[in-house]
């Protein structure tokens, strides 16, 4: 966290209170691999949610990296080549 804080990526403070992680519950069999069993609900969910342009700006912003994004063939972010 402090890391984090020293880096100020942010235009406001972090608010969001951490706190020791409890006990997990995984979700339900139909909940799981969403992007494979509805590819085009979640290729447009990814589209409209904002995460991958508030990304971008982020990496663009403090990393100088601008070619960032989410490949769900990877399950995970990569840096494309």
């Amino acid at each position: 966290m402090e890391t984090l804080e020293k880096s100020n990526p942010f235009k406001e403070p972090i608010v969001t209170e951490i706190v020791q992680a409890t006990e997990f519950y995984p979700a339900e069999d139909y909940h799981q691999h969403y992007y494979k069993k509805n590819p085009i609900r979640y290729k447009y969910y990814r589209g409209r949610c904002g995460r991958d342009q508030r990304l971008r700006e982020l990496w663009v912003a403090h990393q100088g990296i601008d070619n960032v994004g989410y490949d769900v063939r990877f399950q995970g972010y990569q840096r494309d080549e």
